[in-house]
């Protein structure tokens, strides 16, 4: 019996040591890296920027090699659709070698594609189009009005509050340097009324297609290559009904391939690929509005490679206007969420 008491009084020691050296150990909480905006980033700061700067890349390359491409193949739909063809195979293929990249399709997921494909289409076509009829100096001025009007409609639609002061400031020191921009720099051509209205009608595309894309990334669970696959698969034949309807066809038959059509082509098909999937990546960890000005920072960027490709005068007004242009974007921060009346809240 005094050996089990002498046990028993051992334990009780031991258990005590146990208490006093946990209660003296301070808490560690694991770490979870948040944006600006207190939303869930999605994934480390090494990633986020891995796959915004994999994404800048093709951005910025995809707009002047489809103006090659365009040029070099005068069809817009044609070098549309071989875009599209090629990201939706590349999935398949995937899937052929027995990669995950697709489960089953669901009508979940067909019917909101549906909709964002057809609009995927049309803004494509009218980019196109814009840039057959203006310059790539124009494009770029266009989407750089863009943050604005996908800022609002957030606000309306998706549920964040209104930029901060600063982030206002932001996007209102953009849209001022673009504007100076535009009217300083010789770079910008559009070729009468026609230009300006397919310039309009993509932009007004492009920004309902940012907002909604981001809100399929938020209500439907699906993977990357899924979005990929869904995009491209399903713009394809609202694309070939363009391509019937505008008489495309009857002028594929007299088309004059320029130099290099077949690289071009291919360039711009690699370009697709890789910025169909990297922005549906980078549409999951952060806003649409910061997703846009992000867009709107690549194209500045494609600027100086143009002057080299397409040598044109250049003055320092928009010189200065242009990197004005970039240093206000990069002022801007999420918005966050609106906080929802009595949530949290308790009587008593």
């Amino acid at each position: 019996s005094r050996r089990v008491a002498s046990r028993r009084s051992i334990d009780r020691s031991i258990r005590r040591v146990r208490q006093v050296s946990s209660a003296r150990r301070p808490s560690v909480q694991p770490s979870v890296v948040m944006s600006p905006s207190g939303a869930d980033s999605g994934g480390t700061v090494a990633e986020k920027l891995f796959w915004i700067l994999f994404y800048s890349a093709c951005s910025s390359s995809m707009l002047v090699i489809n103006k090659l491409a365009v040029e070099a193949v005068p069809l817009p739909t044609v070098v549309s659709a071989s875009q599209l063809v090629v990201s939706a195979a590349v999935v398949v293929l995937l899937r052929a070698l027995g990669y995950d990249v697709m489960g089953p399709m669901q009508r979940s997921k067909v019917v909101p594609f549906a909709l964002y494909t057809a609009m995927f289409a049309a803004g494509l076509f009218s980019n196109m189009k814009a840039l057959l009829l203006t310059n790539v100096g124009a494009v770029i001025a266009a989407r750089s009005c863009l943050p604005v009007i996908v800022c609002l409609i957030e606000y309306f639609f998706m549920g964040r509050a209104l930029p901060g002061a600063r982030s206002a400031t932001s996007l209102a020191g953009v849209v001022f340097f673009a504007m100076t921009y535009i009217k300083s720099s010789s770079s910008v051509d559009v070729d009468g009324a026609s230009g300006y209205a397919w310039l309009s009608v993509w932009w007004m595309l492009l920004a309902v297609q940012m907002t909604y894309g981001k809100w399929m990334t938020e209500k439907i669970e699906m993977t990357q290559w899924e979005r990929v696959f869904y995009t491209n698969a399903f713009a394809v034949p609202p694309t070939a009904l363009i391509f019937l309807s505008t008489g495309e066809y009857s002028q594929a038959r007299d088309v004059v391939l320029g130099e290099n059509a077949t690289l071009w082509l291919l360039a711009s098909c690699a370009m697709g690929v890789g910025i169909s999937y990297c922005g549906w990546k980078v549409r999951t960890v952060i806003t649409a509005t910061t997703f846009t000005l992000v867009g709107v920072l690549n194209k500045m960027a494609t600027i100086a490679f143009t002057v080299v490709v397409w040598p044109q005068d250049t003055t320092l007004t928009s010189i200065a206007a242009l990197v004005a242009c970039i240093l206000f974007g990069l002022l801007y921060q999420d918005a966050p969420k609106r906080k929802t009346k009595g949530v949290g809240s308790s009587k008593g």
